[in-house]
């Protein structure tokens, strides 16, 4: 279950010095891994609906989308982190990080696929690392799963949620990505919490 909290603009603010943390995790992850620098911006962050959500994803045309689910955020369970992509950019952004031409790949094959799970997997696992050390619990993240297609087929996936836009940059080429990170309510109260946020009640199911 997906929380229906409010979210003020001072949760935001504190929610998004937690993000930026994470993004400097992943840009460092995917540097390693590449042997490219890779650069991630400050991001912007909002809550949304799954159907505002549907509405700012990246493109205009068919989409990645990257899930992983998250455990031990809370006893309940239903967390997932997602990084949405639109394929070209995807596709893009696989070719130059294994130093091949572009414009010669433009379906996902299992080379690609392997990459972008990967990929997808380095920058949640960032993100999630670090909602751990402030939550202080062991979060883990399981496998990651792709889907790729239209809108409305990647948005039938789309849940409530922290809607974290940002762009990755390596050889100077910018990408713009979207990451969205679900919680359930206990656990978006007990992150709030965390963060200084004392009189957030956590809410019945």
């Amino acid at each position: 279950m997906t929380t229906q909290l409010p979210v003020t603009p001072q949760q935001l603010d504190a929610i998004r010095e937690v993000v930026n943390i994470g993004a400097g995790h992943a840009a460092t992850n995917l540097s390693q891994l590449t042997g490219l620098t890779v650069m991630i911006s400050v991001p912007r962050i909002q809550w949304v609906t799954r159907a505002a959500l549907i509405a700012s994803l990246p493109g205009d045309s068919e989409l990645v989308l990257i899930s992983v689910p998250i455990v031990g955020v809370s006893d309940e369970g239903g967390e997932q982190a997602a990084l949405i992509l639109a394929k070209e950019t995807a596709l893009r952004m696989v070719a130059l990080m294994m130093r091949r031409d572009p414009s010669r790949h433009t379906e996902i094959g299992a080379l690609e696929l392997s990459a972008l799970n990967e990929m997808g997997n380095i920058v949640c696992a960032a993100y999630v690392g670090v909602l751990g050390t402030f939550l202080n619990r062991g979060v883990m993240i399981g496998t990651p799963v792709l889907t790729a297609g239209d809108r409305e087929l990647v948005g039938r996936d789309a849940v409530d949620g922290l809607l974290i836009e940002t762009d990755f940059t390596f050889l100077e080429t910018t990408f713009e990505g979207v990451f969205v990170l679900s919680h359930a309510d206990v656990s978006f109260a007990s992150l709030l919490r965390a963060l200084g946020f004392k009189d957030v009640a956590e809410r019945a199911s």
